[in-house]
């Protein structure tokens, strides 16, 4: 079978969408995939070996100052619902008409299309093409339910939570829902409301690529909702091995902590301020530390013997080796550390953060998050001091690595992709 798949947003949006292409590969399928990468990086490699195809549209040329500008925004935005109509605003809507041209010709050379929750103009070319669609998410955080909160807000009740649903379905018509149907208009196709609903989920198959150890499915989801489990890349995909000065770093003492921030929102306010925030957060804690930044971008930080300085490194090779991670509550990391048996501190920046530091907290594996506007390396410490001094955090994050270490989000969402996507089944 010939599958198209299409993705759009950071590193965390995109990695899903190759080991899912990888596993349909792996299965004998045809696959072609169309990144929109809005950080403009080039994922070629990762297809080589499984052998289907890839390909980028849509470039952003956004300079190292507007990207920073940009997320300073959205970061001071209080209003999760805001920080979605800004990320669109500057990441998504300037490459609508490219994305949209990549999607129709996705659907004239495929049978089955396979996109991203978020990318409309990927579903507004299935639906115009009479292709069979699925979504993927990558959390269950939109999908609604009586028995859990949204977005956004704690869990309300049963009585409170479809009133707050009603709320961020009217807040999404009014400002994604008028691009929707721009393009569906363009398009032929009728318009829509409760974009959240009927355009971001299909209701043929949505894989949700997470683990179920987090995302617990609710007796009232609809049944084309599947919880898989996450969609991991598998090892061979990035091989790594470890530099001898990194070995020797981690026999010279006891295991370090892993700070990371991501690939989109690192650096929202100032590189080296944030960096120094990692640093001194992990001197102030009295720990050691392995700090991921973009230290060839950095001038005047002095070495320290507790601090190992690291550009880029597979996580899943490396969180194993820790005693907690640091990060920014990323569906991608977030699995990594918790897959890995370790603890997590969160500084959320945005929204789908937030919601998984809350997750981590109710599991016990994390304390409560720290949040990107209003941090300090001494919240910064404590929180890590917390964590350290803490076994039965570190118990529970290993048994919760067990549990989902048997999980393969890859091969589960293969299987269901084969099994509704390709047949006349709806659920």
């Amino acid at each position: 079978m010939k599958i198209g798949v299409q993705t759009w947003g950071s590193e965390g949006d995109i990695r899903p969408f190759l080991a899912l292409a990888g596993g349909l590969r792996a299965k004998g399928h045809d696959v072609s995939l169309v990144i929109t990468s809005v950080d403009n990086k080039d994922y070629t490699s990762y297809a080589n070996e499984p052998g289907f195809r890839v390909s980028h549209v849509g470039r952003l040329d956004y300079d190292d100052a507007t990207i920073r500008r940009f997320e300073t925004r959205i970061i001071k935005a209080t209003n999760p619902l805001r920080q979605i109509e800004l990320i669109m605003e500057y990441f998504f809507d300037p490459v609508i008409p490219e994305m949209f041209g990549a999607a129709e010709r996705l659907c004239a050379e495929n049978d089955a299309i396979i996109g991203h929750f978020a990318h409309f103009p990927v579903q507004t070319a299935a639906e115009k093409a009479g292709k069979p669609h699925a979504t993927v998410m990558l959390n269950h955080l939109g999908v609604y339910s009586r028995y859990s909160r949204i977005s956004g807000v704690p869990n309300l009740g049963t009585w409170m939570n479809p009133l707050w649903n009603r709320l961020f379905q009217f807040v999404i018509d009014r400002s994604i829902g008028v691009k929707v149907n721009a393009l569906r208009k363009k398009a032929g196709l009728p318009l829509v409301t409760r974009i959240a609903e009927s355009v971001w989920i299909s209701k043929r198959l949505n894989l949700i690529a997470e683990s179920s150890v987090i995302g617990v499915r609710q007796p009232d989801w609809p049944g084309y909702h599947h919880v898989c489990g996450a969609f991991a890349l598998p090892e061979a995909a990035e091989p790594w091995a470890m530099p001898d000065d990194l070995e020797r770093f981690m026999k010279a003492g006891p295991p370090p902590i892993f700070m990371t921030l991501g690939s989109m929102f690192s650096f929202d306010m100032d590189p080296a301020e944030t960096t120094d925030l990692l640093v001194q957060g992990a001197l102030q804690a009295g720990c050691r530390a392995i700090v991921q930044s973009r230290w060839n971008e950095l001038r005047g930080f002095p070495d320290h013997p507790e601090i190992y300085r690291i550009q880029n490194a597979p996580h899943q090779h490396i969180f194993p080796l820790c005693a907690a991670v640091v990060h920014h509550g990323g569906a991608g990391t977030t699995h990594s550390a918790t897959r890995s048996g370790c603890p997590s501190i969160v500084i959320e920046h945005i929204a789908d953060q937030g919601f998984f530091a809350g997750e981590l907290h109710s599991l016990g594996v994390a304390p409560k998050a720290l949040h990107r506007r209003s941090v300090t390396a001494g919240k910064l410490a404590r929180a890590i001091r917390d964590v350290l001094d803490d076994p039965g955090m570190k118990m529970r994050a290993e048994a919760l690595g067990e549990r989902m270490r048997k999980e393969n989000g890859v091969r589960t969402a293969v299987e269901l992709v084969e099994k509704y996507l390709f047949s006349c089944t709806i659920l």
